[in-house]
């Protein structure tokens, strides 16, 4: 009996010996996107499409737009299908929390407040805020000129904080969109709109219903309040998403060296979006 267990013992360790010896299996390496970094496959983003120029839904219902093509050129960089969805901007950082979709590209200024909830890539365009009145007004955009008139503005949006903070004697009127403030302007509901710049010289003065109105004051720099106002925009994901961010940066700072940032910013503006 002890005869047999010795020789069943090593009969086992010369199979062991052979398994060891044994040329192991190669693994299949994931294919490295821009920078050598592994992206995912598919990125999900999320933008209030209802911000033209940068994001607009088309009359065929496809969400396009200057930040849109920026996060397209982007996705091609890394090499990631890139899909696109719209959501109200009052629960755009929630919704980016509960995992609806992995980026913000939403024209979304980068401040302090929001990188407490948010991590954000670098500077994706800067732009300053812009008063909006009826052509010819004479109205004075200070906050005693403002004492006491109908301002609208997107609740949300750092325009609306920064009335908040600095023009309280105002009637503040709050809107879901940028869209209904302005419609309010248009049927004579508000005096006046505060809202991002562009939106208001390439947007809404470019359209019909803005025909007979016009800016009126001074721009408002974000160094009025950068707290408020930021320093620039950015796209925004979740915290621990670090590989994602990283990636961003890097097919970001890739469309700006190769010509494709410029290309896409020509057909919107005829300045330089970017900013200093």
């Amino acid at each position: 009996m002890k005869m047999n267990q010795l020789t069943w013992i090593g009969a086992a360790m010369v199979a062991l010996t052979l398994t060891a010896c044994a040329p192991k299996a190669e693994k299949t390496a994931a294919a490295p996107a821009a920078g050598g970094a592994a992206a995912p496959l598919t990125i999900k983003f999320g933008s209030d499409a209802s911000y033209a120029p940068f994001e607009f839904t088309s009359p065929s219902g496809e969400i396009t737009g200057f930040d849109i093509e920026i996060a397209k050129a982007m996705c091609e960089e890394l090499k990631a299908t890139c899909t696109f969805q719209n959501q109200d901007w009052d629960g755009i950082i929630p919704s980016l929390l509960a995992k609806k979709y992995d980026v913000i590209a939403s024209s979304m200024d980068i401040t302090p407040e929001r990188q407490k909830s948010v991590a954000f890539t670098q500077k994706i365009w800067q732009a300053p805020s812009k008063f909006v009145a009826k052509e010819g007004s004479t109205l004075q955009t200070t906050p005693e000129g403002l004492k006491g008139k109908m301002v609208g503005v997107q609740q949300g949006t750092s325009q609306d904080f920064y009335l908040t903070k600095y023009y309280k004697d105002s009637v503040i009127k709050r809107y879901k969109t940028l869209d209904a403030a302005q419609n309010d302007l248009v049927n004579k509901r508000v005096e006046v709109v505060f809202a991002d710049g562009v939106t208001v010289t390439d947007g809404f003065l470019k359209k019909p219903t803005g025909k007979g109105f016009a800016q009126v004051g001074e721009d408002v720099s974000s160094s009025a309040d950068k707290a408020i106002l930021g320093d620039g925009t950015g796209f925004a994901v979740r915290k621990e998403d670090t590989e994602l961010l990283a990636n961003l940066n890097k097919a970001f700072d890739a469309i700006r060296a190769n010509g494709k940032y410029k290309a896409i910013a020509d057909k919107y503006f005829n300045f330089d979006i970017y900013g200093q």
